[in-house]
């Protein structure tokens, strides 16, 4: 479990984030929605403790990160929305790299049955920089998950690619979540995504969140947090909310 106790993140003098109180359950799969701008992948990086807040503290299990980096580094795979490759390496010696220097110990069966489930061992000799996005995206996929974390945040995995590149990320990402209990915190602005993955939803916008809780609790309240954001929120967020 994590839990967010009087979060603020700035950025110089912009307060950027500001969580009072926020609980991520095990097991659970989050959807986190919001327009551009709203703190979304600022909330994953500090789950993933590349940042840290400017001010309130985040637990792990009941202990402030700062106390259990190592134990927090090995129960989270972080797979940012850029590429984060070696583009010289084929995509065997990328796998090779990120197993080496792998905080925790390799499972190499999870391992094989995620390059199965996610096809590259029809690309495993070739280069990453010869590959399309798709492809691209799966290996980064693959690499931010060797260790087989309880909890993988995830920020937009599927943008710009292929559909069937898109379906197998989401059908092996909702293997681990349904077989295994892995827990999900998932960017996208993709409606497909969004209700086929995520069992609970969190709302942002301009840096606070706004909803965080069960899928059918947000078709419930869907209405109320339209009423709210025609005088207080932004049209974009408004949009976001229909679409869904």
């Amino acid at each position: 479990m994590i839990e967010f106790r009087k979060v603020v993140k700035k950025y110089k003098r912009n307060i950027v984030l500001t969580i009072p109180s926020l609980t991520l359950k095990p097991g659970a799969a989050y959807g986190v929605i919001g327009p551009n701008g709203a703190g979304k992948s600022t909330l994953l990086r500090l789950l993933a403790s590349i940042e840290r807040p400017s001010k309130g503290t985040i637990h792990y299990h009941g202990k402030p990160y700062k106390k259990v980096v190592k134990q927090v580094r090995k129960g989270i795979g972080y797979i940012p929305q850029e590429i984060a490759l070696f583009e010289e390496f084929t995509v065997t010696q990328q796998i090779d790299f990120w197993k080496r220097i792998s905080p925790a110990t390799i499972d190499e069966a999870f391992v094989e049955e995620m390059v199965t489930t996610l096809k590259l061992h029809k690309v495993m000799h070739r280069r990453v920089s010869d590959l399309s996005g798709g492809w691209q995206r799966k290996v980064n996929l693959c690499v931010g998950m060797l260790h087989k974390p309880t909890i993988c945040l995830l920020d937009e995995p599927t943008t710009g690619i292929d559909i069937a590149a898109k379906e197998d990320i989401l059908y092996w990402l909702s293997t681990l979540h349904k077989q295994e209990g892995m827990t999900l915190v998932y960017i996208s602005h993709d409606r497909h995504e969004l209700t086929s993955l995520s069992d609970h939803f969190i709302v942002m916008h301009e840096g606070h969140i706004l909803f965080c809780g069960e899928t059918d609790m947000f078709f419930h309240q869907r209405s109320y947090l339209l009423e709210g954001q025609q005088s207080t929120y932004s049209s974009e967020l408004g949009k976001i909310l229909s679409y869904i």
